[in-house]
């Protein structure tokens, strides 16, 4: 490549007359034209090198969704923000080309996958009976409603309308995963909205790729119903083989560790191609069998596979969002913004309902569930992604796509936002959301951990004990204390932690092999922030000093596990006050509790405090001048 541009820079300066000049000369003209290849010109906004471009957007959706991380928000409404603010200097249909609606497929595809692996048939409960009336007479119910109402609002004819209804059954993970991590619905509620918002993905843009056919080739209703036949057939007959085969080479350790993560990957896209060559948009159909075919399966690890497509997952998500924000004709959103609203109002006002109610009616869901569930109608990526694609489409075979992008885009907009800013209170208003987590989860510790946990309930903080001896879970048990008794790496343990509403782990235990990988369990749900221990002088160096967990110190490093271990036997012990009357000496506080949301604040400062707040504390005769220390 550097040869080529080489080339072309000599050949630019013979041509200007400059040939016969000092070769210091053409070192700085080629170092200017160079600066001016990476950089641009500076008098023109529009980014127009791909590399620069695609590292913008990757930045800026990392940004977008750590801001949405700190203020507990869906991630999508900064995504989708950031896209429409970068559209004057982004122009994804220039920048990539025709690579641009295969690239952001394969990101669908992927985002699906990783979707379908969260759905384990065992925990669908009672979730079943409405799951699949949501996504057949829902999703037909949904269809009618949206279409009625762009027939009537954009004056559509029946084709586009139809269309248009068939774009808009379209929700999705993109939207539905990031809302329930925020909202935390209790169940049923929350398997129904996952289990909906992935089968339905696969399922409209199926639905709307039949509509397309049927207008573009003018076909009857038998051949409509045979296109969609053979486009859901398809797509599970391929995605069902690849699981069988890749499911198969793993349990017979065919493929060795380091590679099994990326042939995984590659199965996905090589699916996903090969349904679509077989029916267009089975391939949607294919990786979401895939991925449920290898969340329900017992005969090979697969874990740490779906681990890795979550993380992809996150940030491929960001990358669509913004891309498809980008590609937004503004003046086209605002000249169609009054009709477009109607829509959304139909959406969340007449057909959720409408959907809900029928596909729950007669089932286990109660009204409490039903009406939560009415509030949710969020439209996702893949709404957006088919709009564009299908535009595209009928621009090519002379037919004018009208108001498709803009509209879907503003519903997607809107929908997003009344979903973001309104499901957690109508969670709390329809009394589905689980408690705010306050719990802790205690690591070992003993006599001092049970102790501990003792006060901690009395406060009104949920606790629960990890690896404990059989004579202290006994005691823990006589106690009324919550007591963990299974495997740590498996999936029953992070649910437990969910359920329970775990926010901080605590490691007590003073064995590192059970600390270490007990707070690398509950990491996952609880975030590495929230890991504290008592100082351990062996995690100094060595290989666990290279590991990415590392709790923080509760007390000063003088008391390390051994040394609270041999306190609690010579008869120190663990008591609760207010805070104003903690500054007694011979009295180390472990932690603060708020006497409000009875959310737990460990290294605590006094001047945190408000009087009322509690302070667990260990003593008495400690000396409490000691520093204390993070690990």
């Amino acid at each position: 490549m550097s040869s080529l541009l080489l080339g072309r820079l000599r050949c630019a300066s013979i041509a200007s007359g400059h040939d016969d000049e000092p070769a210091s000369t053409n070192r700085l003209r080629f170092r200017s034209t160079l600066f001016s290849v990476c950089l641009q010109r500076t008098d023109d906004p529009m980014i127009t090198n791909p590399l620069t471009a695609l590292a913008v957007i990757m930045i800026a959706a990392a940004l977008a969704q750590w801001v949405s991380a700190r203020l507990r928000l869906p991630s999508v409404l900064f995504l989708l923000a950031v896209g429409v603010a970068a559209s004057p200097f982004l122009d994804p249909d220039e920048l990539f080309g025709d690579l641009l609606f295969p690239a952001v497929g394969l990101g669908v595809a992927v985002l699906l996958f990783e979707g379908g692996a969260s759905l384990k048939w065992r925990s669908i409960g009672a979730a079943k009976a409405p799951v699949l009336r949501l996504v057949t007479v829902g999703a037909l119910l949904t269809w009618i409603i949206a279409s009625i109402a762009g027939a009537v609002v954009l004056d559509l004819d029946r084709g586009p309308a139809l269309l248009l209804g068939a774009i808009l059954i379209v929700s999705g993970p993109t939207v539905v995963m990031p809302l329930l991590r925020v909202v935390r619905p209790r169940e049923p509620s929350a398997s129904i909205l996952r289990w909906e918002g992935i089968l339905i993905d696969p399922i409209g843009a199926g639905l709307a790729i039949v509509v397309l056919d049927a207008l573009l080739e003018e076909q009857g209703v038998w051949q409509a119903v045979w296109l969609i036949v053979t486009t859901f057939g398809a797509g599970l007959a391929v995605g069902l083989a690849f699981s069988v085969i890749v499911i198969e080479a793993l349990r017979r350790r065919l493929i060795p560790d380091h590679l099994q993560v990326n042939l995984t990957l590659a199965v996905v896209v090589g699916s996903y191609a090969l349904a679509n060559l077989t029916r267009p948009e089975a391939g949607l159909v294919a990786v979401t069998a895939l991925g449920m075919a290898f969340a329900n399966q017992r005969r090979a690890p697969s874990a740490h596979i779906v681990e890795f497509n979550e993380h992809l997952g996150a940030a491929i998500l960001g990358v669509l969002f913004i891309v498809l924000g980008a590609r937004v004709d503004l003046a086209a959103v605002w000249d169609n913004m009054v009709a477009s609203l109607i829509i959304i109002a139909v959406l969340v006002v007449v057909a959720r309902p409408v959907a809900v109610y029928a596909s729950t009616a007669g089932t286990s869901v109660d009204a409490r569930h039903r009406r939560f569930l009415m509030t949710l109608a969020p439209r996702g990526v893949v709404a957006a992604a088919v709009a564009s694609l299908f535009a595209v489409e009928l621009e090519q075979q002379g037919i004018d796509p009208g108001p498709l992008v803009p509209v879907v885009f503003t519903v997607v907009v809107g929908t997003v936002a009344l979903a973001g800013f309104g499901a957690t209170a109508a969670a709390r208003r329809f009394r589905v959301a689980r408690p705010e987590a306050n719990g802790i989860a205690l690591i070992g510790g003993g006599p001092f951990a049970i102790g501990l946990a003792r006060e901690l309930l009395t406060a009104g903080v949920t606790t629960i004990h990890v690896g404990l001896t059989d004579e202290d879970e006994r005691a823990a048990a006589q106690e009324g204390q919550l007591v963990y008794q299974g495997r740590l790496d498996s999936e029953e343990f992070s649910e437990a932690m969910t359920e329970l509403g775990i926010r901080q782990a605590v490691a007590l235990s003073g064995i590192d092999h059970l600390d270490m990988f007990a707070l690398g369990q509950i990491a996952e749900v609880v975030g590495s922030e929230q890991l504290y221990g008592l100082h351990d002088p062996s995690r100094r160096g060595g290989e666990l000093a290279s590991q990415a967990i590392s709790p923080v110190a509760v007390l000063p490093q003088e008391y390390t596990p051994e040394r609270v271990h041999h306190l609690t036997e010579s008869g120190v012990g663990v008591r609760t006050v207010i805070a104003a009357w903690s500054g007694l000496p011979g009295w180390l506080p472990i932690c603060g509790i708020d006497a409000q949301t009875k959310q737990v604040m460990f290294n605590i400062i006094p001047d945190q405090l408000a009087d009322d707040d509690l302070v667990i504390q260990i003593g008495p005769g400690l000396n409490t001048n000691l520093e204390l220390r993070h690990n």
